[in-house]
């Protein structure tokens, strides 16, 4: 005798509560809300996903500089269920999401941040989140000014962790580099900063990377940051002579690109000017078994996307018809224009670098970064 199928809304609310409280991300809620008003009386609009810190996370500020808070971005890899099979509309891309405050969402460019403009001539307004699969890839991390969500300048790279992995609470603390390649520290509720590593003031870039911070500096020495927030060196210096070094978990493990320009970036008011074309890149990866550096001369079918806010990477095989051993990077400077202080470059071109034969180009159309509605454009 055969059972009689069960509905997925005849199961107890219950259920579903229960469910809910298992969601990794803020798309996983909306999508599980927005599959029949069943679903989205069990669970409410603003319940936080695991692991996911309360945003905005104020920003200490004195005297007359404005407040700002931490935003941010999380990049996912979205396909289509409803387009054709063979065509461009079925193959997969990159989105990247901006959460703001009050729930609301903007679309931004993977690589430079932009936020995707209306179409002149839109045909369907509809984005609807069920049409595609979606995987969550990396989250990123900024700090903007909390009226005009203009990036505050002299900070050059936020993290964010839990606090349980430092054991300072059971809220979330923020990581940044400021000024120039100073390190700092907050937990989410404090009033004021904290200096970290007061010896040394040239770190280049932050990351998390299997649950622990780690941070490197112009020399490419990796060290990660203790419970008592000391900075403790993990591998040798790189002696890397490029003129900024971004950390990717890339290859298996914790990578360094070294990036190199036409001209010496300058430290002038506590800020990195960058003012050189991108003439290189080199790749090394940690052996974090020997304490050595390997040198990376093939990514094989990995991409390193070394975006606005941070630096990930994806697999060719996730993106059929994308090539891979390749570097995606926007030559921007690290600093503010001097004529508009307060603001960041607007230069961002979007550039490819190809590790097999050293050329450079720029993006043009790539199915990696096309829009997911002909409503948007670039």
């Amino acid at each position: 005798m055969q059972r009689p199928k069960l509905q997925w809304c005849d199961l107890p609310k219950e259920l579903w509560q229960m469910i809910g409280k298992f969601l990794e991300t803020r798309v996983d809620v909306l999508r599980f809300r927005s599959v029949c008003s069943l679903w989205r009386s069990a669970l409410p609009p603003d319940l936080d996903p695991i692991d996911s810190p309360p945003l905005p996370l104020g920003f200490p500020h004195a005297g007359e500089e404005p407040p700002a808070a931490v935003s941010q971005t999380t990049v996912y890899r979205l396909q289509s269920l409803i387009a054709g099979e063979g065509s461009d509309e079925s193959l997969p891309f990159l989105v990247k999401l901006e959460e703001a405050n009050c729930g609301e969402m903007r679309l931004l460019h993977p690589i430079t941040n932009w936020q995707l403009r209306l179409s002149i001539t839109p045909t369907i307004k509809e984005f609807n989140l069920l049409d595609y699969r979606v995987v969550e890839l990396v989250k990123l991390y900024s700090l903007k000014y909390a009226y005009t969500k203009i990036d505050v300048t002299y900070v050059n790279k936020v993290v964010v962790l839990p606090a349980d992995h430092l054991s300072l609470g059971e809220d979330f603390v923020v990581f940044m580099i400021y000024r120039g390649g100073k390190l700092a520290v907050m937990r989410y509720g404090d009033e004021s900063w904290i200096r970290v590593d007061e010896n040394n003031s040239h770190y280049d870039d932050l990351i998390v990377y299997k649950g622990q911070c780690y941070v490197v500096d112009k020399w490419g020495t990796i060290s990660w940051i203790s419970q008592a927030l000391q900075v403790i060196q993990y591998s040798p210096p790189l002696c890397g002579f490029g003129a900024h070094k971004h950390l990717v978990e890339c290859c298996g493990g914790l990578c360094v690109v070294d990036r190199y320009l036409g001209s010496e970036p300058q430290r002038k008011f506590n800020y990195i000017h960058c003012d050189g074309e991108v003439v290189d890149f080199k790749v090394y990866r940690l052996d974090e078994e020997w304490a050595t550096w390997v040198n990376v001369t093939n990514l094989g079918d990995q991409v390193i996307i070394l975006s606005y806010d941070g630096a990930f990477s994806v697999s060719t095989r996730d993106f059929p018809g994308v090539k891979g051993n390749c570097i995606m990077f926007t030559e921007q400077d690290f600093g503010p224009l001097p004529a508009v202080i307060g603001m960041r470059s607007r230069s961002r071109h979007r550039r490819v670098f190809d590790l097999q034969d050293g050329s450079m180009s720029n993006i043009g159309y790539s199915q990696l970064f096309r829009t997911p509605s002909n409503w948007l454009t670039n």
